[in-house]
């Protein structure tokens, strides 16, 4: 208890330093006694030993050391400014609620993100350390890789969304990867259905007749594939003709009403008939009535079998949903295909409108005035 005064008395004692280490099998504490200062015969040295060894001890202990099996111990359930980036984004994923969608995404960057930091070292650095300058280097490398800038865009956009997390925990003050400046985008110009190709597609119906009624229905639907695959019976009014999405507008998600289109509505009485308990999904496993919703995975891996391998359709599922609105655009206008899509603006129904700006050329061409 002297140790810290000039006692020359103290050179003749031993020394050593204990505490008491609580854990779940030690729920009464365990006393853990550390020595290695009493080689030192100079008192201002021996206790400058000291001190270092006590703040060592406090060191390791903060970064899930256990002095009983003597090695660092990591949980799966929190995090601390000491975990690994790697390990700490991995168990902030598993902490956050968000879109099914969304948590795809967050997946597939994360896998971008562990190629890259193998490259630039910063998987073994502690969250707490690591700064915007390490995050930028793992978002060049990705660029690097061959990645395009929307794709880096996403990444970094997903990392801010676990980064958050890292803000509620106090790890940071700030979610420093708001400040890192997105990437110059241009969208590409969405592919689409077209006339030869929907002519082809009906084909389908012979090939794989549930694809297809589901295809069809999605097509007429308005709505996102994430939205429509996760129907239930619940959410549908067949007598209305109507049935009920949450659509996530910002950050809320909004119940959102949506029609039967009669074009398919004897589709949707079809596969109604097979329900067997009111709280299944309209399309689970073989695209039927299940207890399950089939996964993202799945529908689009039947979808590239028999729509673009065997039909030779070179289009992906979300290319249905172009379609529609494209298709929409060119009849009833943009204003309407942009209430059908749920756009809050017209300039991003234009970038699923593809024809339209050739639409507004040919009527360009055809103005009089009569001067």
């Amino acid at each position: 208890k002297t140790w810290e005064k000039n006692l020359k008395s103290n050179l003749k004692k031993e020394w050593y330093g204990y505490y008491y280490f609580y854990s779940t099998k030690y729920p009464l504490g365990k006393l853990i006694k550390f020595k290695g200062m009493n080689r030192i015969k100079n008192l201002e040295d021996r206790q400058n030993l000291t001190k270092y060894l006590i703040n060592n001890e406090i060191d390791m202990l903060s970064r899930g050391y256990n002095p009983v099996t003597k090695e660092f111990e990591t949980s799966d359930n929190f995090i601390t400014e000491h975990t690994p980036f790697l390990k700490a984004l991995e168990i902030a994923k598993t902490k956050i609620k968000v879109a099914s969608s969304t948590m795809e995404g967050i997946e597939y960057s994360l896998r971008l993100i562990k190629k890259a930091t193998e490259k630039t070292g910063t998987s073994i650095l502690e969250i707490g350390k690591v700064r915007k300058r390490d995050i930028r280097l793992v978002l060049d490398t990705i660029l690097e890789a061959g990645y395009s800038n929307d794709r880096y865009n996403k990444v970094k956009a997903n990392l801010g969304i676990l980064y958050n997390y890292f803000v509620d925990l106090e790890i940071f003050e700030h979610n420093y990867i708001h400040f890192i400046k997105k990437l110059p985008h241009t969208p590409a110009i969405r592919k689409i259905l077209r006339k030869d190709d929907k002519e082809k597609f009906e084909e389908l119906k012979i090939l794989n007749y549930e694809l297809w009624r589901f295809c069809k229905m999605f097509y007429y639907s308005g709505c996102r594939i994430s939205e429509f695959r996760n129907l239930k019976i619940s959410d549908i009014n067949f007598k209305k003709q109507e049935f009920v999405i949450f659509e996530k507008k910002g950050k809320r998600y909004h119940e959102v009403i949506k029609p039967i289109n009669i074009n398919v509505a004897y589709l949707w009485k079809e596969i109604l008939a097979k329900i067997q308990k009111d709280d299944e999904f309209l399309f689970s496993n073989g695209l039927i009535p299940g207890n399950t919703p089939i996964t993202e995975a799945a529908l689009s891996h039947r979808y590239r079998r028999w729509v673009v391998k065997k039909l030779g359709i070179k289009v992906d599922l979300y290319a249905l949903r172009h379609t529609y609105l494209n298709d929409i655009t060119t009849i009833y206008g943009i204003s309407k295909a942009k209430d059908i899509a749920g756009h809050t603006n017209e300039r991003t129904t234009r970038i699923y409108a593809v024809d339209y700006q050739e639409n507004i050329l040919n009527e360009q061409k055809k103005v009089c005035t009569g001067f």
